[in-house]
């Protein structure tokens, strides 16, 4: 028997804000289902869905598990700047040759950006900018 998973859920204290910042960063919709607000993740070896239910009181952002995202061209500093934008902070400073960053959603849920693919690549065939 294989267990695969089936769903990443983040506690929010405004779900349907932090379901369309999520949304926003990975360019899916956010649907309205009867167990509430959710993005369907259907590519690769993903979660199939991101779950944003309300969050108790006593939550305490940025503990647990998180997020790795990464664009797929482009630079890690125009992704940074994209998310940014988004509401994103970044938490942490970071030096050129890092290959990720830390940042917080707009509820302060940690998650890490990595090198683009096409930075990935370009490392691996020794082409780095």
């Amino acid at each position: 028997m294989t267990t695969h998973l089936r769903c990443l859920t983040i506690p929010a204290q405004d779900p349907a804000a932090l379901a369309r910042f999520w949304g926003e960063v990975l360019l899916r919709p956010v649907i309205d289902g009867s167990d509430g607000l959710h993005l369907q993740m259907v590519e690769g070896n993903e979660p199939q869905v991101l779950y944003f239910p309300q969050a108790p009181i006593q939550s305490v952002p940025g503990g647990g598990p998180f997020l790795s995202v990464g664009a797929l061209c482009g630079t890690l500093a125009d992704e940074v700047e994209r998310l940014t934008s988004l509401g994103a902070v970044l938490v942490h400073d970071s030096p050129s040759d890092l290959s990720s960053v830390m940042m917080t959603d707009p509820e302060g849920h940690q998650f890490m950006v990595e090198l683009s693919d096409e930075e990935l690549i370009d490392d691996e065939l020794g082409l780095m900018r």
